[in-house]
């Protein structure tokens, strides 16, 4: 363990361990208290080993990022079965980090932020069966990039938090090559994305924006070669969920409004099902079971909820080759229900 605060002893100190870390089960720690540090860590030829970076103050450095026509010297790994884990807690903080090789994984955490510096970080992967996480908390003026390449079954998670109190976002996956994220930015008060994946090659994404007051976002995937996006921008008091059962289902769910609740179930396989709600007090409920089944549901309208009632539709598919359109705006109390079988 070192504990350093010079930015040119830090460099030193960790360019010199780099040639010692060319063997198996190699470990590099290293904690900085202050500001303006720099570090950075070449670890190579490294099976089961492990980096851990720790950084607390305003304007350190863990690796310098890539930009324009200057390549950057960032936090290397070459190893396999092996972890990198950067942890920074304060103001105006960047790390960039680049692994090599196989069934490694890699995890940059910053928080902390300020209204005038922001936070940046930049995770880079290459080779097959890595995981990789990027995840910023109560920050402003935040960027994160994660890229991957030249393997298979690689994972990414990218999340960016210029949020208030209450965020969270979880991801869990099992299977082969799945894709997951939820992105989180601008928003405030008991927010929540959720991503499930169970089997192979389904994507799913979670995208909130500006949303405030207990806006929550979940989709469940089980099967194969599904596709699941939910959008939630703008949104206050409102539950977007979307869960696929089956192989091939398409579903996304929209949401920009106050007080909306969507529900999309497929089961099945080769179904389709679009959700789009803005206004207020607009409550959806849509169910395909079965094969190669399509519906499109649109609530555009406004109820004041206090005084009127809300607008609903609720849309049941049983069987196959089905499509179902609904259309609905104007003021409160309208309600739409469509059955096929």
């Amino acid at each position: 363990m070192m504990h350093v605060r010079k930015s040119l002893l830090s460099l030193a100190v960790l360019m010199a361990l780099s040639g010692a870390a060319m063997a198996d089960d190699s470990t590099v720690n290293t904690t900085q208290d202050g500001s303006s540090n720099a570090l950075n860590v070449d670890q190579q030829g490294a099976t089961q080993s492990t980096v851990n970076i720790n950084q607390k103050g305003s304007q350190n450095t863990a690796g310098i990022p890539a930009a324009g026509r200057y390549s950057g010297a960032a936090i290397s790994q070459t190893a396999t079965y092996s972890s990198l884990n950067i942890n920074q807690s304060g103001n105006y903080n960047s790390a960039a980090a680049k692994q090599s090789g196989n069934n490694n994984s890699g995890a940059i955490t910053q928080t902390g932020g300020s209204y005038v510096l922001g936070q940046s970080a930049t995770l880079d992967q290459s080779s097959a069966y890595n995981t990789a996480t990027i995840g910023q908390a109560s920050n402003t003026r935040t960027s994160a990039s994660i890229t991957q390449g030249n393997g298979n079954n690689n994972t990414a998670t990218t999340s960016q938090t210029g949020n208030g109190n209450g965020t969270g976002a979880s991801i869990t996956q099992s299977g082969n090559y799945n894709l997951a994220s939820v992105t989180q930015q601008g928003n405030s008060s008991f927010i929540s994305g959720t991503v499930n994946q169970t089997g192979n090659a389904n994507t799913g994404s979670v995208l909130q924006l500006n949303s405030t007051y207990s806006v929550t976002a979940k989709l469940d995937q089980n099967g194969n070669n599904n596709l699941g996006n939910v959008q939630q921008n703008g949104a206050s008091a409102s539950t977007a969920t979307a869960t696929q059962r089956g192989d091939y289902n398409t579903a996304g769910l929209y949401q920009s409004g106050s007080s909306l609740e969507a529900n999309v179930q497929q089961r099945g396989n080769n179904n389709y099902a679009s959700s789009t709600q803005t206004g207020n007090y607009n409550e959806e409920s849509l169910l395909q079971t079965g094969n190669n089944n399509r519906a499109t549901v649109s609530q555009t309208g406004s109820s004041s909820g206090y005084f009127s009632a809300a607008n609903v539709v609720g849309v049941t598919q049983s069987g196959n080759n089905m499509v179902a359109n609904v259309s609905q705006s104007g003021g409160g109390g309208n309600v739409a229900t469509v059955y096929q079988h």
